[in-house]
């Protein structure tokens, strides 16, 4: 646990950054949290089938009230763990370098991809790919 607390420094608020070991390391908490949402999602689903039959399409208000607050707990819990949740079910976490985060989505087991700060999930690129492009995050590691 100290190794891991070694490994992480908080940013400001409740950011963190990560090493890729402490970030592989938040992922069983992260899975979690998406594995519940997404069961939630589902069970509203159901309770709310749609008649697309005849091409009318009506979600009660509060269903959607309910599907709004199952997404922002979960982008609740994954900003407290110090990460930045995106999209539905995508996870950042910055890494040392400062223009490069860790990127996760539902379904991976581990963190096998990165993209720049100011880039988005389509810019996502393998992390060896990552790695081959340059060292010049090292700079940051003291």
């Amino acid at each position: 646990m100290a190794e891991s607390r070694r490994k992480v420094r908080r940013t400001g608020r409740n950011k963190k950054v990560f090493s890729l070991a402490a970030a592989n390391a938040a992922l069983p908490l992260v899975a979690e949290f998406t594995e519940e949402a997404v069961s939630q999602l589902d069970s509203l689903r159901k309770n709310y089938q749609l008649d697309l039959s005849h091409n009318q399409i009506s979600i009660p208000e509060h269903a959607l009230l309910e599907v709004e607050h199952i997404l922002l707990r979960w982008s609740a819990r994954i900003a407290a763990l110090g990460a930045y949740p995106k999209g539905y079910f995508t996870v950042d976490f910055q890494s040392v370098d400062p223009q490069m985060l860790y990127c996760w989505t539902m379904g991976e087991e581990t963190i096998t991809h990165t993209h720049r700060v100011w880039e988005n999930f389509s810019h996502r690129r393998p992390l060896v790919e990552s790695s081959d492009r340059t060292q010049e995050h090292m700079k940051w590691v003291n």
